[in-house]
């Protein structure tokens, strides 16, 4: 969840003070950044968990949009509009394709 929070804080830093793009291109680029975010901590969590990487990494993705949704609500500036399940539905995807990664062993071939 830190590294979504860094690369989220970074990617929307620099694309607003550079004036590179749109508010409503910096919304979906903010999502795809989740969604890969989202995509670390399932890997991270199936790695811990060694099993079950779909459920894991979907209750991972789900729980970074949860606190996502949260703070934002607590800040007062939670944007509540079409976009919010596109992100919950990239962040749960991208935590379950991290969740099934993480559990890929590579069986190294002895010689």
């Amino acid at each position: 969840m830190l590294t979504g929070v860094i690369l989220m804080c970074i990617a929307a830093a620099f694309m607003m003070t550079a004036g590179l793009l749109p508010p409503d291109a910096l919304n979906w680029a903010l999502t795809a950044v989740t969604a890969v975010s989202c995509a670390a901590g399932g890997f991270v969590a199936a790695r811990l968990n060694k099993g079950a990487g779909l459920v894991v990494g979907a209750i991972t993705g789900a729980a970074i949009m949860l606190f996502i949704t949260a703070a934002a609500i607590i800040r007062g500036d939670a944007d509540i509009s079409v976009l919010l399940p596109i992100k919950a539905a990239a962040s749960v995807t991208g935590g379950i394709a991290g969740g099934i990664l993480g559990l890929r062993e590579r069986n190294k071939i002895k010689l």
